[in-house]
């Protein structure tokens, strides 16, 4: 079983940190509005690096990377089949960048050199058909639906080359991948699950022809989001800005008309209140 993080720690830490770096640093002579987008920009992006940092499964030191992964991937339960992709991942992880993160009761710390040495022995046998079957593995956990598998299937990318996204934009197997990670996506946020409805955000928001090709589902999650800071924040009380300010919600409804506007707003509150009863 893998443990998460509070996803409400995970997503409003990285928020209120961002915004009041931004309200602290801002130059003086700079337009609001400019500052505002690349505020609210920021906050995005680190929400949505925040929502992808899961309690990682625990490698078992009596087996090889191989048969933890074959014996997770035999059970056919999704679920062992996200611990499979992650037991992988992590190695090519930290192959890269030799970082390594390990659980320490509910929370991550760096790994001691202990670990590492652990790690690299139990890596040394990775195969590329590991590396290959991984995205099967993750796959099938997203289309189940477990959670966060939607989230670690956008962030590893088209055949697990995230560069793919900028390298080759108008490929249409990327373009295919693409829609079937939002989809993916969009399947966890209609079930109230708010890391989902933030990364769509941020999806929203970074690719303009995508919002004016759903603008209503860009101020539906736009409006759960806004919303859900604003309960968090403590409201008309609050000390400190919602990462969502008036201007962006603005933007997001332009071009809509008021009664598209009124349905997506009423649909991002039912979704944000299917969201407060899963808590």
């Amino acid at each position: 079983m893998r443990p998460h993080l509070s996803l409400y720690v995970i997503v409003l830490v990285p928020l209120l940190l961002v915004g009041g770096y931004w309200s602290a640093r801002r130059p003086a002579g700079e337009p609001v509005a400019a500052r505002q987008q690349i505020a609210t920009r920021a906050a995005l992006a680190d929400a949505r690096r925040g929502q992808s940092s899961t309690l990682l499964p625990k490698s078992d030191p009596r087996y090889t990377l191989a048969q933890q992964v074959d014996r997770l991937a035999a059970t056919g339960r999704p679920a062992d089949a996200l611990d499979a992709y992650w037991l992988v991942q992590t190695c090519i992880d930290f192959q890269r960048t030799g970082d390594l993160a390990v659980a320490d009761g509910d929370f991550m710390r760096p790994a001691n050199a202990a670990e590492k040495a652990a790690e690299k022995l139990l890596c040394a046998d990775m195969t590329e058909r590991m590396r290959t079957t991984r995205l099967d593995h993750l796959a099938l956990a997203a289309r189940a639906g477990i959670d966060s598998a939607d989230l670690a299937f956008l962030q590893t990318g088209p055949f697990g080359d995230r560069s793919a996204l900028e390298s080759r934009p108008d490929d249409p197997l990327v373009l295919a991948w693409k829609a079937q990670a939002l989809s993916y996506l969009e399947a966890q946020a209609q079930q109230g699950r708010i890391p989902s409805m933030i990364t769509l955000l941020g999806e929203y928001n970074e690719d303009s022809a995508l919002q004016k090709r759903h603008p209503l589902a860009a101020l539906r999650y736009a409006t759960a989001v806004h919303d859900h800071y604003e309960a968090l924040l403590g409201g008309a009380n609050r000390t400190a800005p919602n990462p969502l300010p008036d201007e962006f919600m603005q933007k997001m409804s332009q071009g809509l008309s008021p009664d598209q506007v009124r349905l997506a707003t009423a649909e991002g509150r039912q979704l944000l209140a299917r969201a407060m009863k899963k808590r």
